[in-house]
């Protein structure tokens, strides 16, 4: 099992190329399943659209192939995934652990497909019970660790996120998962000052050929933005997150959310916003994922691409029909998300305002972190401020002897 070993390891530390690793196992090789599952893997952790055919074609090639139980089900997870019923896939990963509880893949993408949903608790309760059945000197522990410290953090304990995520370390510092851990625990915690020290010490651990480089680089400069350090983050949005953006909506995410931070404190964006909605406009998939989706009506609105918005409107207006996850999602997050930020965007502070108000119990199931939504609850905010400094003031009731 060597070379799927390595993989697996690559995959959940976030570097190497897992896939490419095992490109040369084909049906008949002794680890044929275990390379079919770390290739399926890899594309429900892309959380793209753009991923799903690669994931078909392994379904198709497993299809017939012996395969041990456990195979079976990451398959059938995988298979959820591309048939767009991504609940379906995270109870089947989650149901892999409850009988193979040191699975580390599906551990990983069962975090991974509830992250995608934006389900925190179900985050926090799969790691935590998965944690039960591990002794800490089992090889792959430092893994459960660093996911166990993310989860904690999203569910609002970032003192002990913070502490499982060093503990992650102790065994592999030069896992950017497990320094990422630690970003995320300090950022959920509010202590800017520390999390950006932090990246800048463990910069020769994240900065490799790692899929977290740049958004561990987007930890970096956010924590710098939030410190009121302009120049080093706008460096690391030119020179990191947009030249990323233009390849991976996730990475144009990342460069909206700062690009809107440093934007709302009077930082002049040099045409920034109009590279971003062009980076949308070229790679987004509408109606996939309502983070990427909102993210990407905040850079065409600020861009001040109407066509682009109303473009993304309609395709978003198709996805709503019908009972799939995507459509429930589209309805209750993605259109009520889109109709805020429109007002916002054309000066209607108040219906802004209000929209946001009633999205707030749905913004979490848009999917992504607590941190990489507070954009949209920073828009909200504005949207109050604005509303109070443009109502004008009532004229005073006439008196009445």
């Amino acid at each position: 099992m060597q070379a799927t070993s390595l993989a697996l390891d690559h995959l959940l530390c976030a570097v190497g190329d897992p896939v490419a690793e095992v490109s040369a196992i084909g049906p008949g090789h002794p680890e044929f399943g275990r390379a079919q599952i770390i290739r399926a893997g890899a594309g429900v952790l892309a959380k793209s659209a753009d991923a799903l055919p690669a994931i078909a074609q392994v379904l198709r090639t497993a299809s017939g192939a012996p395969m041990s139980t456990q195979t079976r089900v990451h398959l059938a997870a995988a298979d959820a995934w591309v048939s767009g019923n991504p609940v379906l896939a995270a109870e089947r990963y989650a149901s892999i652990l409850a009988k193979w509880p040191h699975d580390l893949l599906a551990l990983r993408l069962a975090l991974s497909s509830y992250f995608f949903l934006g389900w925190q608790e179900q985050l926090r309760e799969v790691v935590d019970g998965a944690m039960l059945a591990w002794r800490r000197d089992r090889p792959g522990f430092q893994f459960v660790l660093a996911m166990a410290s993310f989860a904690h953090a999203e569910s609002g304990n970032a003192a002990y996120a913070e502490t499982l995520g060093r503990q992650a370390l102790a065994s592999n510092p030069a896992c950017p998962l497990g320094v990422h851990a630690v970003a995320h625990a300090l950022a959920a915690s509010g202590r800017h000052d520390k999390g950006a020290q932090w990246m800048r010490d463990q910069r020769t651990h994240w900065a490799t050929a790692s899929r977290m480089c740049t958004h561990n680089a987007w930890h970096l400069s956010m924590f710098e933005a939030e410190e009121g350090n302009v120049e080093p983050a706008l460096a690391i949005l030119d020179a990191w997150l947009l030249p990323a953006g233009s390849r991976s909506a996730l990475d144009a995410c990342d460069a909206t959310a700062l690009l809107w931070r440093l934007t709302s404190d009077g930082v002049d964006d040099a045409g920034r916003w109009s590279k971003l909605s062009d980076a949308f406009e070229q790679i987004l998939t509408p109606g996939f994922w309502p983070y990427v989706d909102l993210h990407a009506a905040l850079a065409h609105l600020t861009a001040g691409k109407q066509e682009r918005v109303q473009k993304l409107a309609q395709a978003i207006e198709q996805c709503a029909k019908g009972d799939s996850y995507a459509a429930l999602r589209a309805r209750h997050v993605t259109q009520p998300g889109l109709r805020a930020l429109r007002a916002q965007a054309e000066g209607r502070y108040d219906e802004a305002a209000t929209a946001f108000a009633g999205l707030q119990p749905f913004l979490g199931c848009a999917g992504g972190s607590r941190v990489q939504l507070e954009v949209f609850q920073g828009i909200e905010r504005e949207a109050v401020q604005l509303r109070s400094r443009h109502r004008q003031p009532q004229p005073s009731p006439a008196f009445q002897p």
